[in-house]
């Protein structure tokens, strides 16, 4: 016999609905975290010994883990060496300044604060199992996946399901949202690949949550806030971008209640920020993160004069020699053009000053003074052999950077990497952004205002980028730098999703949206270090990329 709720008792009754909505809820959750269990227990081979790395991308944080949970530093010289295992564990993703010795080094190019995290999680299973990164590669990648990626999953999915379940919607328009969440979306694609996108999710994810009961509950405690403020900074540190969350998020705590958002959010916060930039400094020496340090530096002096045959012909003139051998006590100096990779739109001459590998300075001229800048050196991207100099021939096309920012946009959107056509999902959360600020009874306006004020702050960013960031992520299943977004739009999509779940063709809309979403993000599940099918699908057009 079928259980039937006492309908005399609304008590009861509630009790039944909410146990029918979990119960719903684990098996969505249940499949999507055991289907990503599944896949990371399959990355690598231990029998062949192939690697369970996917791209340089991962390959750089593992260096990181693998030198600082086995040696103790931040230099990655030895995990990358050409004796031994190194070639397999090389990066395209690594700058290159000198150490605290003196001498030039290879460094990740990744944000410290998680490949320090992971250097003790590291620690802690080499410890408990006896396993090393050197030896037993695939064996400790996959225990440190599943505890880095597949838990913290099944965290932001629990934190979704509560989230919505807060929301006054039917439970139809529930069910599909966490459906689209769990399989709908490229972040459970990142599981067999140790990375930031993941982590900034789920942090945002909690860190949304706890916003809706600050907003929502009469009374909070002082560690929702607390909570509040280390999530969302958290997920900063892993997306730059981010910070426009934070900067909201912010802003509502201190509206709902000043007191707690100074002693909860603030020093929550706090905590990462110390953190980010202190693993910063004792890895580069330095307070900027490594992706800061891709130019020039501060010029130091102005010599009058054209000097450019000279250059050319590399040969310095005595007195610019004289000039950086005062300012840098150098000798034996070479000069060299440089090939740092310059917009179709603002070409410079420049070149680069070394004293045998290590670059001293940078000579840039000035047409219209008829004079060069010697600036000081401050691009750890620039280094012989470099996979981001503008002469490497092996350079993908898609990191060459679209010269046209209006096609960038295109595509951006629309396109072969575009947010919509990729996850036509995101159609329903754009219109529930819009539904959302004239829905009185489901009273997320500011949740609507929220999303839509950090969407256009964020995809705004990333369309005025210069020319040689105009590249959709990279090598990349998608446009990565926004799947931290997701959790925001996953909540926006349900005022629209409940209007047309009351009608057969609008629950067949969804349910098409839902499938090619799905579709897309299966694609690439093996491997989310590759083209999306729609890049390759616009190849066969012969229309250009």
């Amino acid at each position: 016999m079928s259980e039937t709720p006492n309908t005399t008792c609304p008590a009861e009754i509630s009790n039944f609905c909410a146990q029918r909505h979990w119960s719903i809820y684990w098996i969505l959750i249940v499949c999507s975290v055991a289907a990503m269990a599944v896949r990371v227990a399959n990355v690598g081979d231990t029998d062949t010994g192939e690697l369970p790395f996917q791209s340089a991308n991962d390959r750089s944080r593992w260096c990181t883990v693998r030198a600082l949970g086995d040696q103790g530093t931040y230099v990655i010289d030895d995990v990358i060496s050409s004796d031994g295992d190194g070639a397999a564990w090389n990066t395209i993703d690594k700058v290159a300044h000198l150490g605290t010795d003196g001498k030039l080094h290879y460094y990740s190019s990744k944000p410290t604060l998680l490949p320090t995290l992971l250097a003790v999680e590291y620690g802690v299973v080499k410890t408990l199992t006896g396993w090393n990164l050197q030896d037993d590669t695939t064996k400790v990648v996959r225990v440190m996946l599943l505890l880095t990626n597949v838990i913290p999953w099944a965290v932001f999915l629990w934190f979704f399901a509560a989230t919505i379940d807060r929301v006054l919607v039917r439970d139809w328009s529930r069910y599909f949202a966490l459906a689209a969440a769990g399989f709908g979306t490229y972040l459970s694609t990142f599981a067999v690949t140790l990375n930031n996108h993941l982590p900034a999710a789920v942090c945002v994810m909690v860190s949304l949550y706890f916003l809706l009961r600050i907003v929502r509950d009469d009374v909070c405690p002082w560690w929702m806030f607390a909570i509040t403020g280390l999530a969302s900074a958290f997920a900063a540190a892993n997306e730059m971008p981010a910070l426009a969350w934070v900067v909201a998020a912010a802003l509502i705590c201190f509206f709902k209640q000043m007191k707690w958002a100074l002693l909860g959010f603030v020093p929550g916060a706090l905590l990462v920020a110390v953190a980010f930039f202190g693993t910063n400094y004792l890895a580069h020496d330095d307070w900027r993160p490594a992706y800061a340090h891709r130019g020039e530096g501060p010029v130091f002096a102005t010599v009058k004069g054209d000097f450019s045959d000279q250059l050319d012909a590399g040969k310095l003139s005595t007195e610019l020699q004289d000039v950086i051998g005062q300012e840098y006590n150098q000798k034996y100096l070479q000069v060299e053009r440089s090939q740092w990779p310059n917009g179709h739109a603002d070409p410079i001459d420049r070149w680069v000053v070394r004293s045998g590998d290590l670059a001293i300075c940078t000579i840039i001229v000035q047409p219209e003074n008829e004079a060069v800048d010697l600036c000081a050196w401050d691009n750890w991207y620039d280094y012989p052999g470099s996979y981001w100099l503008a002469t490497n021939d092996k350079k993908s096309l898609v990191d060459q950077g679209q010269p046209s920012r209006a096609i960038y946009a295109f595509h951006f959107l629309f396109g072969h990497h575009g947010i919509f056509s990729l996850t036509p999902i995101w159609l329903l959360a754009l219109a529930g952004m819009m539904a959302l600020f004239f829905n009185p009874q489901i009273n997320l306006r500011w949740l609507a205002a929220l999303t839509l004020g950090v969407s256009i702050v964020v995809i705004g960013f990333y369309l005025m980028r210069p020319e040689m960031d105009r590249n959709y992520g990279g090598y990349c299943c998608a446009l990565r730098w926004l799947f931290w977004l997701a959790p925001m739009w996953l909540v926006c999509m349900l005022p629209v999703v409940d209007w047309l779940g009351r009608k057969r063709w609008g629950r067949w809309v969804c349910f098409l949206l839902l499938g090619l979403s799905i579709l897309s993000a299966g694609y690439s599940l093996d491997n989310p270090w590759s083209l999306p099918w729609l890049y390759e699908v616009w190849g066969w057009t012969g229309i250009p990329y």
